[in-house]
């Protein structure tokens, strides 16, 4: 029995270095991947970042946006962004996939009401954006911060549903 016991601890040594080289190698195929074949027409994208789902576990991946610059306000305007899905993703597994948004943005406005005649700093708003690829309708919400460069949000998709979280920055 001990010796059965010593065989088993002995091999459960392996395990963690083993699963450690194992996610290191998957990410980096995943990067190398993603580099490799972003195409040409996203390459000059001016936003870049990553979302996250709620709904499936693990699922998640990168997003290239192209906004206007500067951000029209108060009007819808075209948004072109592309979704990636990694290459260990159970789901559209190494995949790119373009949407188009219409997209709108509020600007903060700042309200003192009457109290203070200091100017208040802003750049910040809120976006939106709403798409449809095939049957998917997809609908984000957005804040970008006083800098104008990083967007926080949350995404809702239905067909498939879906809901879960992005953030994106200039570059």
């Amino acid at each position: 029995m001990k010796e059965a016991l010593r065989r088993w601890g002995g091999r459960c040594l392996w395990v963690l270095p083993v699963a450690l080289a194992l996610y290191v190698t998957v990410k980096g195929l995943d990067l190398i991947w993603y580099g490799g074949h972003v195409p040409v027409r996203f390459q000059d994208a001016n936003w870049e970042g990553r979302w996250e789902t709620r709904r499936y576990w693990g699922l998640s991946g990168a997003l290239l946006v192209r906004l206007p610059d500067p951000l029209p306000q108060d009007v819808d305007f075209k948004v072109e962004s592309l979704v990636y899905y990694p290459v260990y993703s159970v789901w559209r597994t190494g995949r790119f996939v373009k949407m188009d948004f219409a997209g709108h943005f509020q600007p903060d406005s700042t309200t003192s009401g009457g109290q203070t005649t200091n100017p208040m700093p802003s750049g910040g708003g809120m976006l939106k954006f709403k798409g449809v690829v095939g049957d998917q309708v997809v609908e984000y919400a957005a804040l970008l911060d006083d800098g104008g460069t990083n967007l926080v949000g949350c995404y809702l998709s239905r067909n498939p549903d879906d809901r879960g979280h992005f953030w994106l920055r200039r570059y």
